[in-house]
């Protein structure tokens, strides 16, 4: 796989041409499975011209007792190796031209460092390898919109940070006419590789299962797809290769604020579950420093301030907790 990427943007502007003579150009009304959402005379808006947030720069000081309860062998040199996958926007992402990490984790990170005392640097991973990395000690912490599940909890720990919720995402003037999860039956339907959605439309057994709410309804199960990067996944629906995706919800929410000519969102958000720091087991005390740093930022004001520059802050929570899974 190749290491350079384009950013959502960038990918899903050179495929807005596409989306919008696929259902803008024509007045017609569509009819059968290709109608759209209701709109006989849907025309796609413009593209978004409002800037990509800033990294956030915060100004916290350490916190000596809690900077105590990291263990030595992680901060020996004086830094957090965190892994993410980014190309998931506003959370992680690069942008065109650039290998900087930015997003709102990583600047959630980079605060929680700065608590603890110690440097914290993002490393690039495939999201389906950070977990099998952190346990390999390739990687300190991982911090990728995790999802804190149970079954996650089995082989790392947790420390949350946010809520999401899972959103559709289909192309504008939602030619399939999808508005509900059983309207996904039967569909082509895109997901990240290794993420709880992906699980969603291939598992009966998964929590919040599209293939459940299927066979519920006597449908056929969705075709999943699963890609390596969210913006694979991006590409594929401007393309038409899929009918629709499944993403986070802050993720979703910032496509379509980015790309209005070309993507919608279709149906209400469900399933909101906390993200999660994921910690090795082998890191005694490490999970506590976290959390309390975390919690710390919280108090202080920082973590609004954080979330509030990238446009997340309906996902905030109140309180950090140690393997908060709900599912």
């Amino acid at each position: 796989m190749s290491r350079t990427r384009l950013s959502v943007l960038t990918m899903l502007c050179a495929a807005a041409t596409l989306v919008a003579a696929g259902c803008g150009a024509s007045t017609e009304k569509p009819s059968g499975d290709n109608a759209g959402s209701g709109d006989s005379q849907c025309t796609p808006g413009e593209p978004s011209d409002v800037p990509d947030p800033k990294p956030l720069t915060v100004d916290v000081a350490a916190d000596t007792a809690l900077a105590g309860q990291v263990p030595a062998a992680i901060k020996a040199d004086g830094k957090i190796v965190i892994a993410t996958d980014a190309a998931y926007a506003p959370n992680e992402f690069t942008l065109e031209g650039s290998d900087e990490i930015i997003g709102m984790d990583v600047d959630l990170g980079k605060a929680i460092g700065k608590v603890l005392g110690v440097e914290v640097v993002f490393e690039n991973a495939s999201f389906d390898g950070i977990l099998a990395g952190i346990q390999a000690n390739r990687y300190e912490l991982g911090m990728s919109s995790f999802t804190d599940t149970k079954e996650r909890e089995q082989t790392v720990d947790f420390v949350t940070y946010f809520s999401a919720g899972t959103s559709t995402m289909v192309r504008k003037c939602n030619p399939k006419n999808i508005k509900t999860i059983e309207d996904l039956c039967g569909k082509k339907v895109g997901a990240e590789n290794g993420t709880t959605q992906l699980d969603q439309l291939n598992t009966e057994d998964a929590e919040g299962s599209v293939v459940k709410a299927c066979k519920d309804a006597g449908k056929e199960a969705p075709v999943a797809q699963g890609f390596p990067k969210q913006t694979d996944v991006n590409a594929a629906l401007a393309a038409n290769r899929i009918d629709a995706y499944m993403a986070d919800s802050p993720v979703v929410d910032y496509a379509v604020k980015k790309t209005g000519d070309a993507f919608e969102k279709a149906g209400e958000d469900t399933d909101s579950a906390p993200y999660g720091i994921a910690i090795p087991k082998t890191a005694p005390g490490f999970s506590q420093a976290l959390q309390g740093a975390v919690q710390k930022l919280i108090d202080d004001g920082t973590y609004k301030k954080i979330l509030d520059n990238w446009g997340v802050s309906s996902g905030a929570i109140d309180q950090a907790k140690i393997n908060g899974a709900l599912y």
